[in-house]
Protein backbone atom coordinates (compact mmCIF):
# COMPACT_ATOMS: atom_id res chain seq x y z
CA UNK A 1 0.00 0.00 0.00
CA UNK A 2 2.78 2.40 0.94
CA UNK A 3 4.65 1.68 -2.29
CA UNK A 4 1.51 2.38 -4.32
CA UNK A 5 1.08 5.78 -2.62
CA UNK A 6 4.72 6.67 -3.26
CA UNK A 7 4.34 5.71 -6.91
CA UNK A 8 1.22 7.88 -7.19
CA UNK A 9 3.02 10.79 -5.53
CA UNK A 10 5.99 10.48 -7.88
CA UNK A 11 3.68 10.22 -10.90
CA UNK A 12 1.72 13.30 -9.79
CA UNK A 13 4.89 15.32 -9.24
CA UNK A 14 6.21 14.27 -12.64
CA UNK A 15 3.01 15.40 -14.33
CA UNK A 16 3.16 18.75 -12.52
CA UNK A 17 6.78 19.27 -13.55
CA UNK A 18 6.02 18.48 -17.18
CA UNK A 19 2.97 20.75 -17.17
CA UNK A 20 4.91 23.66 -15.66
CA UNK A 21 7.72 23.17 -18.18
CA UNK A 22 5.16 23.49 -20.98
CA UNK A 23 4.27 26.99 -19.76
CA UNK A 24 7.92 28.12 -19.55
CA UNK A 25 9.21 29.67 -22.73
CA UNK A 26 11.92 31.86 -24.12
CA UNK A 27 11.23 35.56 -24.55
CA UNK A 28 9.72 35.93 -28.03
CA UNK A 29 11.40 39.11 -29.29
CA UNK A 30 13.30 42.22 -28.26
CA UNK A 31 13.24 45.84 -29.44
CA UNK A 32 16.37 47.95 -28.92
CA UNK A 33 16.67 51.65 -29.70
CA UNK A 34 19.44 54.10 -28.93
CA UNK A 35 19.44 57.89 -29.28
CA UNK A 36 22.84 59.51 -29.21
CA UNK A 37 21.15 62.89 -28.71
CA UNK A 38 19.63 61.90 -25.36
CA UNK A 39 21.94 58.99 -24.57
CA UNK A 40 18.85 56.85 -23.93
CA UNK A 41 19.04 53.12 -24.57
CA UNK A 42 15.47 51.72 -24.61
CA UNK A 43 14.96 47.97 -24.42
CA UNK A 44 11.64 46.16 -24.63
CA UNK A 45 11.62 42.38 -24.19
CA UNK A 46 8.44 40.71 -25.42
CA UNK A 47 7.57 37.87 -23.05
CA UNK A 48 3.92 36.99 -22.52
CA UNK A 49 3.24 35.50 -19.09
CA UNK A 50 0.21 34.62 -16.99
CA UNK A 51 1.65 35.57 -13.60
CA UNK A 52 4.05 38.52 -13.61
CA UNK A 53 5.43 37.64 -10.16
CA UNK A 54 6.10 33.95 -10.86
CA UNK A 55 7.22 33.97 -14.51
CA UNK A 56 9.12 37.03 -15.73
CA UNK A 57 12.24 38.51 -17.28
CA UNK A 58 14.58 38.54 -14.30
CA UNK A 59 17.80 39.92 -15.77
CA UNK A 60 19.09 42.08 -18.61
CA UNK A 61 22.76 42.24 -19.53
CA UNK A 62 24.30 44.78 -21.89
CA UNK A 63 27.72 44.13 -23.39
CA UNK A 64 29.83 46.65 -25.34
CA UNK A 65 32.17 45.80 -28.16
CA UNK A 66 33.85 49.13 -28.91
CA UNK A 67 34.84 49.80 -32.51
CA UNK A 68 38.59 50.08 -32.97
CA UNK A 69 39.46 49.01 -29.42
CA UNK A 70 40.10 45.67 -27.85
CA UNK A 71 36.93 45.63 -25.77
CA UNK A 72 35.18 42.45 -26.82
CA UNK A 73 31.78 41.99 -25.23
CA UNK A 74 32.57 43.85 -22.02
CA UNK A 75 29.66 43.72 -19.57
CA UNK A 76 28.63 47.34 -18.92
CA UNK A 77 25.11 46.88 -17.46
CA UNK A 78 23.50 44.10 -15.47
CA UNK A 79 19.95 44.82 -14.30
CA UNK A 80 18.03 42.44 -12.03
CA UNK A 81 14.21 42.40 -11.95
CA UNK A 82 11.92 40.78 -9.38
CA UNK A 83 8.72 40.80 -11.42
CA UNK A 84 7.42 41.84 -14.83
CA UNK A 85 5.05 44.82 -14.43
CA UNK A 86 3.35 44.25 -17.80
CA UNK A 87 2.07 40.79 -18.79
CA UNK A 88 3.39 41.06 -22.36
CA UNK A 89 6.76 42.75 -21.91
CA UNK A 90 9.58 43.97 -19.72
CA UNK A 91 10.96 47.46 -20.39
CA UNK A 92 14.18 49.11 -19.34
CA UNK A 93 15.90 52.43 -20.05
CA UNK A 94 19.57 53.17 -19.48
CA UNK A 95 21.67 56.28 -19.99
CA UNK A 96 24.71 55.69 -22.24
CA UNK A 97 26.24 58.92 -23.48
CA UNK A 98 29.59 57.82 -24.89
CA UNK A 99 28.72 55.44 -27.73
CA UNK A 100 30.17 56.01 -31.18
CA UNK A 101 29.30 54.80 -34.69
CA UNK A 102 30.57 51.25 -35.10
CA UNK A 103 30.20 50.37 -31.42
CA UNK A 104 28.20 47.21 -30.90
CA UNK A 105 25.80 46.50 -28.04
CA UNK A 106 24.80 42.92 -27.29
CA UNK A 107 21.75 42.63 -25.06
CA UNK A 108 20.73 39.36 -23.39
CA UNK A 109 17.41 38.98 -21.55
CA UNK A 110 16.89 36.00 -19.27
CA UNK A 111 13.59 34.42 -18.23
CA UNK A 112 13.60 33.43 -14.55
CA UNK A 113 12.17 29.98 -15.38
CA UNK A 114 13.57 29.04 -18.76
CA UNK A 115 15.37 30.50 -21.74
CA UNK A 116 16.82 33.74 -22.96
CA UNK A 117 16.97 35.99 -26.01
CA UNK A 118 19.95 37.85 -27.42
CA UNK A 119 20.05 40.73 -29.90
CA UNK A 120 22.73 43.06 -31.17
CA UNK A 121 22.56 46.76 -32.03
CA UNK A 122 25.35 48.37 -34.05
CA UNK A 123 25.52 52.10 -33.41
CA UNK A 124 25.29 54.06 -36.66
CA UNK A 125 25.01 57.67 -37.77
CA UNK A 126 21.21 57.38 -37.81
CA UNK A 127 21.27 57.03 -34.00
CA UNK A 128 22.04 60.76 -33.92
CA UNK A 129 18.72 61.58 -35.61
CA UNK A 130 16.30 59.08 -34.03
CA UNK A 131 14.27 59.03 -30.87
CA UNK A 132 14.95 56.07 -28.58
CA UNK A 133 11.43 55.05 -27.58
CA UNK A 134 10.67 51.52 -28.88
Amino acid sequence: MLNRNIIRLIASLSILLLASAAFCHDPSDMSIKYSAISGNLAITVYHKVNSTSIHFIDRLEVYLNRQGMELEDRLIISQQFFSQPIRNEQRAHFLLRDLNPGDELKIIAYCNLFGQIEKTLIISDKNWQEDSEP
